[in-house]
């Protein structure tokens, strides 16, 4: 009888899915996944813009519901309204495209991570779109009024308000992209967490710090010098630096 090697065993054969996990990808092959994924990206970047610039005189309309009633719009240069069209149309087709760019990104990169990074990085992309629109909804809503009632009644016994159409949707999408961003402050804290960078007890020690850094931010973030509008992005920060600290106390972090 002939002896049998243990190399004709099949218990010591390695499954054929183990194979093809040990398989590289090709670099060329991740560079073209890349190209169509920026592609696609940009495809419908150019899709959800051409619908913003459709949608632009009622989205301006909208936002002018935000100034002090008896504001007067004007259009001072030739063109003005066209261009501040287009610049809505691009704001409007980044915030519409933003989802699908996210999920093109997260796509490529998810895959190639590992269980624990995984847990980061897919809240992150999945949780950053959503506090971003929700801090553009809060300016719209509550700063914005608050910033152009100050700003446009200081001094109304004296003077009436107009202002240029530019300047005024130029304003209105600044403070919202600002306080879109702003709004990442717990995305930004979560994930410096997850890596042992912070924790709640680093965060409640160091709160002089982040109140200071706050009214600093505050103070560079804001578009008009005004301690009014500065003290609201600083509250805004500094709230939800305490947001973020209850929630990494009630979680254990």
């Amino acid at each position: 009888m002939n002896p049998i090697s243990t190399k004709e065993l099949e218990l010591y054969e390695k499954p054929e899915s183990d194979l093809n996990d040990d398989v590289p990808i090709p670099l060329s092959e991740h560079l073209n996944d890349l190209r169509n994924k920026i592609i696609i990206s940009l495809l419908v970047l150019l899709i959800t813009t051409s619908i913003g610039f459709y949608l632009s005189k009622g989205i301006i309309s909208l936002l002018t519901e935000a100034a002090p009633e008896g504001t007067t719009f004007l259009q001072i240069k030739p063109g003005e309204f066209f261009f501040c069209s287009m610049r809505v149309a691009f704001y409007f087709g980044v915030a519409l495209a933003l989802p699908v760019i996210i999920w093109q990104l997260g796509s490529f990169i998810v895959p190639g991570l590992k269980p624990k990074e995984k847990n980061i990085i897919i809240p992150i992309l999945s949780g950053a779109p959503i506090l971003f629109c929700i801090g553009s909804m809060f300016a719209y809503y509550f700063v914005i009024p608050s910033m152009l009632n100050f700003l446009f009644g200081f001094g109304k016994d004296v003077i009436s308000t107009s202002i240029s159409i530019e300047s005024f949707v130029s304003f209105s999408l600044l403070i919202m992209a600002i306080f879109g961003f702003c709004f990442l402050l717990p995305i930004v804290i979560f994930a410096l967490s997850n890596v042992g960078i912070l924790n709640s007890e680093i965060l409640i020690s160091k709160w002089r710090y982040a109140i200071l850094s706050s009214v600093i931010l505050g103070a560079v973030l804001t578009p008009t010098p005004d301690p009014f509008n500065m003290g609201v992005v600083s509250g805004i920060l500094i709230a939800l630096y305490f947001l973020s600290w209850g929630v990494l106390k009630l979680t254990r972090r």
